[in-house]
């Protein structure tokens, strides 16, 4: 087989009620080094291993044991941050399937018996327009001496102090501090990812821990919450 199709390894997730389908299919794309983060025969099962597993691509039966479908999956994930890609693999190509399967804006449909050539290509080409259209924020800022682009998921929070903040990160011990106001750095960062907490503080919440009405906390850190921004920070937990 032409392992030159989809080099680059991948965390996938297959759902197919079907075990020898979805055995075949885990066993192959493992054989080409990417990693089967699990194999879910129903809806609930899905969204667990996909919550557990974090996936790059979700292989996605229509059909499956329980109630609700793989089109409820897709739709699951579509709600998800990023929506990663999802592609079908399904003998159901009736019209009324075909539709709800169209507006969850499916990377690949491929109908059963699945070809593994065709899989790989459809994948490889799924994965492709998906990282086109991912960019990564950056906030570029100056700590006086030097210049640095931080990726904006690493910012924990940000905390004021006159004219300097202090940029905590992941995994760094030391904040980078910068001359500049909170409101400007703002201005900068992910609308809805950022949220003025404290006239001094500011944080992303894709880190928050755990919260309360006084206070959000990201790992061992308390970060206040002023009473004037509570309902519009609480609104947005």
């Amino acid at each position: 087989m032409d392992t030159s199709i989809n080099p680059l390894p991948l965390r996938i997730l297959i759902v197919e009620d079907e075990f020898i389908i979805g055995d075949m299919i885990a066993r192959r794309l493992t054989k080409l080094g990417h990693t089967v983060v699990g194999h879910a025969f129903t809806y609930e099962e899905a969204i667990d291993l996909y919550h557990r597993g974090q996936p790059d691509l979700v292989l996605l039966d229509i059909r499956l044991a329980g109630m609700k479908t793989g089109v409820d999956v897709a739709n699951y994930l579509r709600q998800q941050t990023p929506a990663i890609p999802h592609v079908y693999l399904t003998s159901q190509i009736d019209p009324q399937t075909m539709q709800q399967a169209r507006n969850t804006y499916p990377a690949g449909y491929l109908t059963k018996p699945v070809q593994i050539k065709s899989l790989l290509t459809t994948i490889d080409i799924a994965m492709h327009n998906y990282r086109a259209t991912q960019t990564v924020p950056t906030l570029t800022v100056k700590d006086g001496r030097e210049t640095h682009i931080l990726i904006q998921s690493t910012i924990q929070y940000l905390r004021s102090d006159h004219v300097y903040v202090a940029i905590h990160l992941q995994d760094h011990d030391t904040p980078i501090v910068c001359r500049a106001t909170l409101g400007d750095l703002l201005e900068e960062l992910q609308d809805g990812v950022f949220v003025r907490t404290h006239r001094s503080y500011a944080v992303n919440l894709e880190h928050v821990s755990r919260y309360d009405r006084e206070c959000i906390h990201i790992g061992n850190v308390c970060i206040p919450i002023s009473r004037t921004r509570r309902d519009a920070v609480l609104a947005l937990m």
